[in-house]
């Protein structure tokens, strides 16, 4: 049997760093209370690590923000924050800790600059999904326009908008939404917000032979970033079974009897560690 894991595995740049930056807090201030505000990553498994170094993962709302002591050290997560968030912890005196992806950043700074040109932006997203809040929370100049709908031109009266993606997308997704746009509104802007990190494991993913039996697809439930590889597959691999899981435990024997060719793609934020023990249980099994 062969069992081939696509590169590139395990955590990207950027949830590596929200990683790091949650450990070295947790290192340098081992006695004071230490959470995160939402998801630090979209992965339970690399959460629960967090948990057992005593890193709270809080709901990411006002009210939740209101009730932090000032000697509560507060994570913000990977895929950005409401910026109001960082003016009360700022009034209240609260340490915080800003683990944004530095390419979230670089989009958001692309949309704050487009606002301060008049500009107004269409921003292609997930409705409730963090990253896209963070960009919405920037002016109400800023329109949702959900990946899954159809665009509807009244959103804006702007003639020459920014259009933006979270970084999450495939391009395949985001860039037939682009087109439907510059039909509508011609002299639009178009900036490609879709990660290299995203763009590199969809790549991996869409090269493999047609020949491959079963694609697993590795991430947490709520990642946009592994539904998006998970759907990529289904579409492009219609003669190959498909399954997202989240860890070897989620792994059904019968699903591997017979075949001959296993393929493992995983999301960003999908620890390599947990890739590499679905290989070995695969390997198991086959055993």
């Amino acid at each position: 049997m062969k069992i081939e894991i696509l590169e590139p595995s395990g955590y990207c740049s950027g949830v590596n760093r929200a990683i790091e930056l949650a450990i070295s807090a947790r290192k340098e201030n081992p006695l004071k209370r230490i959470c995160v505000l939402g998801k630090l990553v979209h992965n339970n498994d690399a959460l629960q690590e967090l948990s057992k170094m005593n890193i709270e993962t809080l709901d990411n709302d006002m009210s939740v923000v209101d009730s932090l002591s000032d000697d509560t050290i507060v994570i913000l997560t990977a895929h950005g924050h409401d910026k109001n968030i960082e003016n009360i912890l700022n009034k209240k005196n609260i340490k915080f800790i800003d683990a944004t992806c530095p390419f979230v950043k670089q989009a958001l700074r692309i949309i704050t600059n487009a606002i301060n040109t008049n500009k107004e932006v269409i921003y292609i997203g997930k409705k409730n999904h963090p990253e896209a809040n963070a960009a919405l929370s920037i002016s109400n100049k800023v329109h949702l326009i959900d990946i899954n709908e159809k665009f509807d031109p009244s959103i804006t009266n702007d003639k020459n908008p920014l259009v933006i993606s979270q970084t999450t997308f495939s391009d395949l997704e985001v860039n037939a939404l682009n087109k439907e746009i510059k039909n509508c509104i011609p002299n639009a802007t178009i900036h490609n917000g879709v990660c290299n990190a995203s763009t590199s494991r969809q790549k991996a993913l869409l090269s493999l032979p047609k020949d491959v039996e079963l694609i697993y697809v590795v991430g947490g439930k709520n990642s946009n970033n592994t539904k998006t590889l998970f759907n990529l597959a289904k579409k492009n691999f219609p003669n190959s079974k498909v399954l997202m899981i989240e860890n070897k435990n989620e792994i059904n024997k019968k699903d591997l009897k017979g075949l001959n060719y296993i393929a493992i793609s995983s999301g960003a934020s999908t620890p390599l560690s947990i890739v590499s023990e679905i290989k070995s249980y695969i390997e198991l099994l086959g055993n």
